[in-house]
């Protein structure tokens, strides 16, 4: 076995040395970066065990380019910066193959020790004697890490070979340094794979034995550190370091001593300088700070004037730098240059502020003790100093010092910004170091211990605030004092110091999880706490990453648990977690997972109303990254809205987990000011009534109130940066400046001043700067440096001033802006620079040889623009600028670099495109090239794309293969020539990503993105660009004045006809709905074969009988009808119309050749004279209303023909089929049709029995309009019988198919029901033969459609004028109006609300138009479409809103159909459509591949309950369709009213629907008392009996208010009536019931007559009959409506009104399970014992009620725990009062407490208060509820 190496101690040793580091992507042809050092070394013996190194001739050499193509190159400056270091003699220390300690000269060089460390690292070599392969953990210079060797020797040559391998993961002590990664936790669960930076080192050593021992000759080392940003296996950069020792030869000869002092350095691990070096972004000369932080600072502020220059970011950073190493003095004295100066002031108060170090805090300080900041400088200056600070021994008593001086403590502001900030700074300082230092958290510790002892809220929320911050375990002591768990003293806290007290525990728990756990379990489990504060501790006990038997805990209190809010808190909480699929969440949602099989299912049914966790999040395993948002929605009883709101955003990277954000809001109190009355209520009667009858009931308070506060905060990273509580005074000081005329007078005068006056400024402002970095030394003793800087700069330059005419006057009245002009010239330019540069390499103070990736978005928004409002004429007019040059609103530029720099030549710095200009491009994209062409240069390939589309909009995408490299260009210009611009989108990339596919591969190369304005030539110069809105009446005439400007102005007084003409041809109305008079011929279409018919199952098997069918079509087939579809669609034959939801079907028109189709296009119709004498007309009249009425003849063949086609219409199924019409082009009706097309149009079995209204049997005619009307009846016969016939084959066939699939198929699935429509249900189809027309169905019929007709106009313009008109132009030199306009006109107010838009295009060749129409046609169907194009005919697409049921369930359905769409927003869907299946598959929707129409989409939601629905998406290929998906809101759906019931306007559903969801987020909000059922506000129901004569509190405000109070007591006439009494305001009323009709008395007053209307002068309440009963209405005292009929009482109260109620009727707080609260606060055993103890005791002998509570003593002896004990009641129970018997008794459980049975207690002791006792044991009792008095006892 081999000996350990030594060198021999007489004799010199000279080797040759080389190593080298490099940076880079690992594949070859890429740029690298690094350096190479060469040299001789000469190692001789001083004395036993200690050497002399020597290094002769070292050589730098630097490495910037291609690898491996390029050479290492000489650096000539290097090599004399560093030999002057690295020439001095070094000794160490050195046996059994152990480096010991290194010596060298004194005051030399950190880097040139750590490359001497380098060097002897190599020598470094443990040799066991017993092995050949072993393990250890070993010293390096990377510190101890795990080694693992492996010996083979060669006896013959004596030599021995041996290899290490050092573990750079794995490692005891570990050397690196980071700085900036504070906030960024290890995750507790994840393994060594997750890491980004991963690295190995292996060492070949070959030794020589010989007789004086064994001698090192060669060893070669190489290390690779590897960092992969996104955890890719293959995108990963890599540091490769190799070294290489040679033993040249062997000399015998002594080291002598050298004669220079030296001193130790230590041993062989790296020690890192005690300045790091700096950044990594560029080396600055720091001979002398003070003159280059002048230069820099000059520079900055020069270039910087207008817009950001390119280098302000570097130019920042390096007075960042330089201010870090400048000292005090140096910084006081630039700030006496530049104080006055407030560009440099700013500029250099930002950069001292981001430097972090003790110098630059003792500046600041100063600065504020000088007094020499404004406000603003100090909050951000003191803000962003402690946040970016360096946390060391050093600054943190400094930062103590800062937040307690006066200046500070004096603003509450300022204190709570530095006191957060310094928590901070603790946080970071105490995660270094193994304990925290007492004296660190002092000053918070005291801000506590003051705070209580003084009891200020404000400063107790502060102190826990800050305690949260720094989240060490020693702060829990003080913690607890603010919770009710220790101390007694705690109740008295208000509710939300302890829910921060709460939250300071978060951060703890990381530290010291199981105390935190042991405290909050604690709260959680306490039931007397208020609920906000125990739900606050399940969300933080949640955090601290709970096990299993925890988590069990945590389920068995939530099963027991009798506060829906906290146990749906809990729940929702568990099963949120259940679901997360986050690394660091595995073993709580795994563990939740378990738990809540414990819990009850109804806990998930529970509403909105109740507290909700709301859980987002989602993790992509094959980067290793993810992030998840949790929202907690905290409701308290008191409010129907949430009291608090936490969202918080958390990211998880590669084995670590960040908090990013988080935000919270509290509401508290908040109904209280928003409702508040000026009501005295305390001075009313009933308040006094009211209390006293509070002191008749047992242990009875009012609530108290609640202060009212608006709390929120704001974390970043954990850390709580600001706060703001908005308490009772700031609030009141609000709503007076917002109610009280003096006060808003003097702040709106102020706006108005500030506002003429103008505002003019600059600013800007360094908002962020992120620095992160991670250094880890390298074989060679070289620093390896990971490295991101952020720099974000803000600059706003505004300029804006205004004039209001008239000028505001001294009483201002808001009244007055509505008859002012105001006027604003202003001219704003925001501007945003990001900054980002991401380093990997080596990083010394003399050189930088890095790869750089660098990033940056500059964001700029000019605005310059004068607007006039005119309030008086409702008209608004903005006028900009047009384009004149070319403006970037956003560019992003990306590049990666190859960087090397060093100080000896400042300011040259080598730079190398990672990605090099001929890098070869993808094999793919390489043309192909044939052997004859081979010379010739393949051709250059266009991207698909490449044709320029139509308008204006071109996208290219260029592959340029010249060169051979790979850049995507793509360019996309929107123009608008009427404004002169054009905005286009360029993006230019060239990556790496053809070597391999991964995410570091894309961000390798250069990017640009931006986003232009750019002037369009136009053919006359624009001036400027002007848009106006002008609503109201003028709208018309301003439109007509704006086309005609050219031409005199418009009379204003023009008849009204007139102007709609005008309006009419300017908007160009007519040819969008214009018909053509002239029957163009038109080719014949074969009708397209292999269209497939839609059979739905789940058909109505009961054909129309045929007969009838006949008749009704012969009748009406001679006289043909316009389709039922826009006229101005050309439709082939074959092309698909909507399915069965016909507008002919939902529309019992009477003129039922056309009323309008489904989605609301409104088409002309006409209606034939008679059958007979109907030539082949081919007139259209102008409009439907004239043409219904044209003459008698005509009304009475359309009366008949509407109802010989309602009867025909009826078909034997309902199956959506495709429906074929063709359309005259402009022609609306034609007479005769043709039986050719007939037949074709029907020959393959689409329609079944459907006239469809007529609309098919106008299939384009072809026939010659001379045709005869006798052939036209004979081809109508034909017609019809062919009609039959195909009409039972068809039907037949769909029969068998039916059964045939229903027998073969059990359950039918959902999807398969038919959606009915309700409309459908209303008015039935009705089946009258054509010979019995009864007179008065066809005439009411026909004229409500005609009157429907009439009131449906096809252009609202008719009938309406515009609401709205806004022109968008560009003002021309030549007067020409080019640019766009929008007219809106709105009918709002009648039966049938409808809206249209038409936006137009201004220039006169243009007919491009876009027309929107929206209507609610009924009160179950609302319809829209959108066209556009020439005169709107290009495009279209249609949407309807119908409600109906489906499958016997209510349900709506909306239908959106597309006929036709542009090519771009085709491929647009098309792109989104192929997401369609992964995201219906992710929310759990089953997916059905199914042929629906094509070019239409269905969704039917059908409610299955008020918390559940059925949905059923169809689309063209597919059904995606769910069963029971949950609703998170439960929606009422209540009985059906017909129409007929409906008064205008009849849009009920859509009108009513948002009314009733939040009727039903009330809760039920109604409590009714009917016999002996009573319902109270939560909805709980129970029966229960009153005992005679006695009055009950129904209802009770119990807040401090005392509003009103309702009781009621049986009435002595019969057994089922009642009576009541009200207290409110000034009155007492009584309703009792009097022969049949309820009598009322005001006051004593009786009320004579019987329909009563009562309105109170002193209180706002009304009092009328209705029905049989009366109404009491009180808004303003809460009582929204109390109806009272002698048998049924309802009460309704206000929302406000919520949490606030007491008595029987409950408290109105959703706690169903809490519902028997009895007066003391205690729950009630059963509801006999709860009604009793809202019952009302009267004195003996004057009141009616006989029976008052007392408690009784249990009649048994019983035996407890082995003691014979007498029991007493601890509630008391009703028994009838002294000389009386009971007549009537139920039986009642009551609790019981027991003594024994020899103790002296009896019931008559005054002392013992039985209701404050423990409860033993529980038991039944009689309970008196009727008693007959014969000598009742008056004095007791």
């Amino acid at each position: 076995f081999p000996t350990d190496p030594r060198f021999g101690s007489r004799k010199s040793h000279l080797y040759s040395y080389e190593g080298w580091v490099l940076n880079g992507l690992q594949e070859k042809s890429l740029a690298k970066a690094g350096v190479r050092l060469s040299g001789k070394l000469e190692i001789s013996g001083l004395s036993e065990n200690v050497y002399l190194l020597k290094i002769r001739s070292p050589l730098f050499e630097e490495y910037n380019g291609i690898w491996p193509r390029d050479p290492f190159t000489r650096s000539s400056k290097i090599t004399q910066m560093v030999s002057s270091c690295l020439t001095r003699p070094f000794k160490f220390e050195y046996s059994s193959g152990r480096i010991g300690n290194i010596y060298g000269p004194e005051d030399c060089p950190a880097m040139c020790i750590n490359i001497v460390r380098g060097i002897l690292n190599m020598m470094q070599i443990t040799i066991k004697k017993s092995q050949n392969v072993y393990e250890l953990q070993e010293a390096g210079i990377g510190g101890v890490c795990h080694t693992r060797y492996i010996i083979q020797e060669d006896r013959k040559n004596s030599r021995v070979s041996i290899t290490k391998t050092v573990d750079q993961n794995n490692c005891q002590e570990k050397v690196m340094k980071s700085v900036g990664m504070a906030y960024i936790y290890p995750c507790p669960v994840d393994m060594m794979k997750g890491r980004l930076v991963k690295g190995t080192a292996a060492f070949s050593y070959k030794l020589k034995q010989s007789d004086s021992g064994t001698l090192i000759t060669e060893v070669v080392s190489q290390q690779v550190y590897q960092i992969s940003p996104l955890s890719e296996p293959t995108g990963v950069a890599v540091m490769e370091a190799r070294q290489q020792l040679t033993l040249l030869e062997v000399r015998s000869e002594q080291g002598s001593v050298p004669d220079i002092s030296m001193q130790s350095y230590g041993s062989l691990p790296y020690h890192f300088p005690s300045v790091l070096p700096q950044m990594p972004l560029q080396l600055i000369k720091t001979k002398n700070p003070e003159q280059r932080i002048v230069e820099t600072l000059q520079h900055i502020v020069l270039n910087n004037q207008q817009d950001f220059h390119d280098d302000v970011p570097y130019r920042f950073l390096e007075l960042v730098q330089l201010c870090r190493i400048a000292s005090a003095d140096t910084l006081e004295s630039i700030w006496r240059q530049f104080s006055d100066k407030p560009r440099y002031r700013q500029w250099l108060l930002s950069a001292v502020s981001a430097t972090g170090t003790t110098e630059a805090l003792k500046f600041i300080k100063t600065r504020i003790r000088n007094d020499d900041l404004n406000y603003l400088q100090t909050l951000l200056s003191v803000s962003f100093a402690l946040h970016l600070m360096k946390a060391d021994e050093h600054t943190v008593p400094i930062a103590a010092d800062l937040i307690t001086s006066s200046r500070i403590q004096k603003n509450p502001m300022l204190q709570q910004v530095a006191c957060l900030g310094y928590s901070s700074v603790v946080n970071r300082y105490c995660s270094q170091t193994s304990a925290c230092p007492k004296e660190a958290l002092q000053p918070i510790h005291d801000l506590a211990d003051e705070a209580i002892s003084r009891g200020r809220e404000d400063k107790m929320k502060l102190a826990l605030k800050c305690i949260g911050n720094m989240g060490e375990p020693a702060s829990i002591k003080r913690i607890l004092k603010f919770l009710p768990i220790s101390s007694s003293s705690a109740s008295d806290i208000p509710i939300h110091v302890q829910i921060d007290a709460i939250m300071a525990l978060r951060k703890i728990a990381w530290k010291d999880p199981k105390t935190v756990q042991g405290y909050l379990i604690q709260i959680l489990a306490d039931q007397s706490l208020p609920p906000e504060v125990r739900m606050m501790a399940c969300a933080v006990i949640f955090e601290t990453r709970p096990a299993l038997p925890l988590i069990t805990t945590i389920a068995n209190v939530a099963m027991k648990e009798s506060n829906l809010q906290v146990a749906s808190f809990v729940y929702s909480h568990m099963k949120a977690l259940s679901k997360s699929s986050l690394p660091y969440t595995y073993n709580i949602s795994s563990a939740c997972n378990i738990a809540l099989k414990l819990l009850a299912p109804k806990l998930d049914r529970l509403s909105y109303r109740y507290s909700k966790v709301i859980r987002i999040g989602g993790y992509f395993d094959n980067y290793k990254v993810g992030a998840a948002g949790d929202v907690f929605v905290m409701n308290s009883p008191g409010t129907m809205f949430p009291s608090a709101v936490i969202s918080k955003l958390m990211a998880y990277s590669a084995g670590s987990v960040a908090d990013l954000v988080e935000v919270g809001v509290r509401v508290e109190g908040l109904t209280d000011v928003i409702m508040k009355q000026n009501i005295p209520f305390a001075e009313y009667p009933a308040y006094k009534k009211i209390k006293e009858i509070g002191k008749a009931l047992l242990g009875w308070k009012e609530l108290p109130t609640e202060t009212p506060l608006i709390s929120a905060y704001l974390k970043l990273f954990g850390q709580e940066l600001a706060y703001v509580n908005i308490n009772k005074e700031v609030l009141h000081q609000a709503m007076k400046t917002v109610l009280e005329p003096a006060d808003r007078n003097t702040v709106m005068k102020r706006i108005a001043s500030q506002i003429r006056n103008g505002i003019a400024g600059q600013w800007t402002q360094p908002v962020w700067l992120g620095e992160l970095r991670y250094i880890v030394p390298t074989c060679t003793g070289l620093p390896l440096e990971y490295g991101s800087y952020t720099t974000a700069l803000a600059r706003a330059a505004l300029n804006v001033d205004g004039k209001i005419t008239p000028p505001l006057t001294g009483d201002f009245r808001p009244s007055q802006f509505l008859e002012s002009t105001v006027q604003i010239r202003s001219d704003i330019s925001p501007s945003l620079y990001l900054h980002t540069v991401a380093t990997m390499g080596v990083n010394t103070e003399y050189f930088q040889h890095a790869v750089e990736i660098q990033g940056k978005v500059l964001t700029r928004v000019p605005m310059k623009f004068d607007a006039k409002i005119d309030m008086k004429l409702k008209n608004i007019k903005i006028e900009t600028n047009p384009c004149h040059e070319e403006t970037e609103i956003v560019v992003g530029r990306h590049k990666a670099f190859a960087v090397s720099r060093n100080i000896g030549e400042l300011g040259v710095e080598k730079r190398t495109s990672i990605l090099p200009e001929d890098a070869s491009s993808n094999i793919v994209e390489e043309p192909f090239k044939p052997s004859e062409r081979a010379s010739s240069e393949g051709s250059t390939m266009q991207g698909a794309d490449s044709t320029p589309r139509k308008h204006a909009y071109s996208s290219q995408e260029d592959l340029r293969h010249g060169t051979g490299r790979k850049t995507h260009k793509r360019d996309i210009c929107i123009k608008w020539h009427h404004l002169g611009c054009q905005l286009c989108f360029s993006r230019r990339s060239r990556d790496a990503s053809f070597l391999k596919n991964t995410f570091l591969h894309r961000l390798i190369g250069e990017h640009e993105a931006k986003i232009v304005l750019i002037p369009v030539q136009t053919d006359a110069d624009i001036d400027k660009i002007q848009l106006e809105i002008q609503a109201g009446s003028r709208a018309a005439s301003k439109i007509i004045h704006v086309v005609n400007s050219e031409s005199e102005e418009e009379d204003e007084s023009s008849p009204y006809e007139d102007i709609q003409a005008k309006l009419k041809k300017i908007l160009g109305i007519e040819n969008v709905f214009k018909v053509a008079n002239k029957t163009q011929h038109q080719k014949k279409q074969p009708s397209k074969k292999g269209n497939t018919m839609l059979t739905e199952l789940g058909t109505d098997p009961n054909a129309k009988n045929p007969s009838s069918s006949s008749s009704a079509s012969s009748t009406v087939s001679p006289s043909s009808s316009s389709s039922a579809a826009s006229p101005d669609r050309k439709k082939a034959v074959g092309e698909d119309e909507n399915d069965e939801v016909k507008q002919a079907r939902n529309k019992d028109a009477s003129s039922k050749s056309s009323s309008s189709s489904s989605s609301g296009r409104s088409s002309k119709s006409s209606s034939s004279k008679s059958s007979s004498s109907s030539k082949s007309s081919s007139s259209s009249s102008k409009s439907s209303s004239s043409s219904s009425s044209k003459s008698s003849s005509s009304s009475s063949s359309s009366s008949s023909s509407s109802s010989s086609s309602s009867s025909s219409r009826k078909s034997s199924s309902h199956h959506s089929h495709r429906h074929h019409s063709r359309h005259l082009n402009g022609s609306s009706s034609s007479s005769s049709s043709s039986s050719s097309e007939s037949l074709s149009h029907h020959s393959h079995g689409h329609h079944s029995g459907h006239l469809e209204g007529g609309s098919s049997s106008s299939s384009s005619s072809d026939s010659s309009s001379d045709s005869s009307d006798s052939s036209s009846s004979t081809y109508s016969k034909i017609w019809v019988t062919l009609f039959q016939c195909n009409c039972s084959i068809s039907f037949l066939l769909r029969l068998f198919i039916f059964l045939f699939l229903s027998f073969s198929k059990g359950d039918d699935e959902i999807y398969q029901y038919r959606f009915k429509s309700a409309h459908r249900q209303e008015f039935p189809k009705r089946k009258l033969p054509a010979d019995r027309l009864s007179s008065t169905y066809p005439s009411t019929r026909s004229s409500r459609a005609s009157s429907r007709a009439a009131s449906w106009p096809k252009f609202l313009g008719d009938v309406k004028t515009p609401v709205l008109a806004v022109f968008l132009h560009g003002v021309r030199n030549d007067k020409k109006i080019g640019g766009l306009q929008l007219v809106v006109y709105a009918d709002i107010d009648s039966i049938r609300p409808r809206m249209q838009v038409f936006v137009s295009n201004l220039t006169d060749s243009s007919k491009w138009k876009l027309c929107a129409d929206a209507s609610v046609l009924n009160a179950h169907k609302a319809a829209a479409y959108l066209k556009w194009g020439r005169n709107c005919k290009d495009y279209k697409m249609s949407a309807e809103l119908v409600t109906g049921r489906f499958a016997a369930y209510p349900a709506v359905q909306v239908k959106l159909e597309w006929p036709k769409v542009p090519s771009s927003v085709r491929s647009i869907a098309e792109w989104f459509y192929k997401f369609v299946p992964g995201a219906a598959f992710m929310l759990g929707l089953s997916e059905k591949t199914d042929k629906n129409p094509s070019r239409q989409a269905r969704v039917i939601v059908a409610l299955t309950s008020p918390r559940t629905c059925d949905v059923v998406i169809k689309l063209p290929d597919m059904i995606l369709y769910d069963k029971a998906m949950r609703l998170p809101l439960s929606l009422p759906v209540g009985p059906r009213i017909p129409a007929s019931e409906l008064q205008p306007p009849i849009w009920n559903v859509f009108a009513e629907a948002p009314s009733a969801v939040l009727e039903n987020l009330k809760g039920q909000a109604c409590c009714s008392i009917s016999h002996n059922k009573i319902t109270t506000f939560n909805g709980v129901q129970f029966n229960y009996t009153m005992p005679a004569n006695c009055y009950h509190i129904l209802a009770q405000d119990c807040s401090s208010d005392l509003k009103f109070l309702v009781m009621m007591r049986n009435a002595e006439e019969a057994v089922n009536l009642k009576a009541i009494n009200i207290k409110l305001g000034s009155h007492e009323i009584d309703m009792h019931p009097v022969n049949g009709w309820v009598k009322l008395l005001v006051d004593g007053v009786e009320s004579r007559v019987r329909n009563v209307s009562y309105i109170s002068a002193g209180a706002s309440m009304w009092i009328h009959s209705e029905k049989q009963g009366l109404v009491l209405v009180a808004p303003a005292y809460g009582i929204d409506k109390l109806y009272f009929d002698g048998y049924t009482l309802r009460i309704q109260v206000a929302l406000w009104m919520a949490g606030k109620m007491c008595g029987i009727c409950g408290k109105y707080d959703a706690e169903c399970e809490q519902e028997y609260r009895m007066p003391n606060g205690y729950l009630a055993k059963d509801a006999v014992s709860f009604g009793h103890s809202w019952i009302l005791e009267e004195k003996p002998c004057t009141g009616a009620c006989k029976l008052r509570r007392s408690f009784v003593k249990l009649e048994k002896t019983v035996q407890l725990a082995g003691v014979e004990s007498k029991c007493y009641s601890t509630e008391p129970v009703l028994r009838c009062m002294k000389g009386c018997s009971a007549t009537k008794t139920t039986p009642v459980t009551v609790g019981f407490h027991c003594l024994p049975a020899d103790s002296a207690t009896s019931l008559t002791d005054k002392q013992t208060k039985f209701d404050q006792k423990s409860e033993d044991m529980q038991d039944t009792v009689d309970a008196h509820i009727a008693c007959s008095c014969e000598n009742e006892d008056c004095s007791a």
